[in-house]
């Protein structure tokens, strides 16, 4: 089993604070080579693959998938919500695709890291624990993320209680199963004894949950600069939540993948708050990338003066967006798709958006009209060339590694 190459990086000077003025992305990359983001490039052996999972276009979630030059799967969050959140899991069947196997081939994760404690994004990952067995034939090597102790004091991003954190529940229940079944592997990187990971006789229904649960992205670490290294594709940690988050969202984690000269930020769930927090911890080349995930699935997350800043405009923007999401107007719904795509300088009509040719076929890439699907996503022969291709949002050349 190979094992995640884990690294601690000389820490920025975090005095270094964001300028008004921000780099172009051809800046941020250090290369003037434009990119043509009209369609996804067929990937040759070795390249980096990213996918913007999606089983069909009406549920909520954020899935990302990437695929090593060396074949190791990493995965950013994967939840679902809606139509899918009842569904059997659909992650197995799509990641075997990706890897070219058949349906009950064996494979690994190398790192499945979450964001933060919504169904939307960490209701894949506590079905797949939940149900694992003997027979489930995979196997997930590293989890990665740090959740507070989440209470009645944290609420929803208007302010409702948030039911959404019963899935939390789920997850430690996983967590509980997976490693009855799996026995000890744990998280090669965490400074966690491996006697601990044998479970002792008073050791709670969260014991597995609370080990792993910020073992290794903290604070501190990310002050010193905390990343991971997969074949090259290297995952820099930016943000952890903080006592002072406004809400559940804006505890998400922020990662920023590089690979080459190419670069991605995934905001999670980000919102106003922690959004700002980051502009202050890091210089602007440390966040400006030539991809941006959309904070909050493209509405009521990072404000306009945050976008501004990173110039999202000039980036390629990754909308984990159902249909339903990306359709609605803020005036009618309290949704704001339609607001953010303004901020971008984009139509705010999303008819209009279409017509003008920007949607997946453009800079933007929204899961809800990747229009592609697979009919039963359990299945690995649903998850055809044409679905992948859809779903796959970039495709890095390899290149060695110095």
């Amino acid at each position: 089993m190979a094992l995640l190459a884990f690294s601690i990086i000389l820490p920025v000077l975090l005095g270094a604070c964001a300028s008004t003025s921000s780099p172009s992305p051809a800046e941020v990359r250090g290369t003037s080579e434009a990119q043509d983001p009209t369609a996804s490039p067929e990937p040759r052996p070795r390249d980096v693959e990213i996918y913007q999972l999606a089983p069909e276009d009406q549920s909520l979630l954020m899935s990302y998938v990437i695929r090593t030059p060396q074949n190791r799967i990493v995965v950013i969050d994967g939840g679902i919500a809606g139509h899918g959140k009842d569904k059997p899991a659909y992650m197995p069947a799509a990641i075997r695709s990706v890897l070219g196997l058949s349906q009950n081939d064996y494979f690994e994760v190398e790192a499945w890291f979450l964001s933060h404690g919504h169904n939307d994004h960490i209701g894949e990952l506590a079905k797949m624990l939940e149900s694992y067995n003997a027979d489930s034939n995979y196997r997930i090597n590293n989890f990665y993320f740090n959740f507070p102790d989440f209470g009645v004091e944290w609420k929803s991003s208007s302010g409702a209680n948030d039911y959404d954190l019963e899935e939390v529940e789920q997850l430690k229940r996983g967590f509980e199963n997976y490693y009855s079944v799996c026995g000890f592997h744990g998280n090669a990187q965490a400074a966690i004894p491996g006697e601990k990971f044998v479970k002792p006789a008073d050791g709670g229904d969260s014991y597995y949950y609370d080990l792993i649960n910020g073992a290794v992205i903290t604070t501190d670490n990310i002050l010193n600069g905390l990343e991971f290294d997969f074949d090259g594709v290297k995952f820099r940690v930016l943000q952890t939540w903080a006592k002072n988050n406004s809400n559940v969202n804006s505890t998400s984690t922020v990662l920023r993948m590089t690979y080459g000269t190419h670069s991605v930020l995934f905001l999670g769930d980000s919102y106003i708050d922690n959004a700002a927090r980051l502009l202050k911890m890091w210089p602007m080349e440390e966040i400006a990338s030539e991809y941006v995930q959309m904070g909050h699935h493209g509405q009521h997350g990072p404000d306009k003066g945050f976008y501004r800043k990173i110039g999202a405009a000039g980036s390629i923007r990754l909308w984990p967006t159902p249909k339903w999401v990306w359709e609605v107007y803020k005036a009618t719904n309290n949704i704001a798709t339609d607001e953010t795509r303004s901020w971008l300088g984009l139509p705010a009509d999303f008819n209009e958006f279409a017509a003008q040719g920007l949607d997946r076929t453009g800079r933007d890439f929204i899961s809800g009209l990747a229009g592609a699907y697979p009919e039963d996503p359990t299945l690995v022969s649903a998850w055809t060339d044409a679905v992948l291709a859809a779903q796959r949002v970039a495709v890095f050349a390899y290149a060695e590694q110095g």
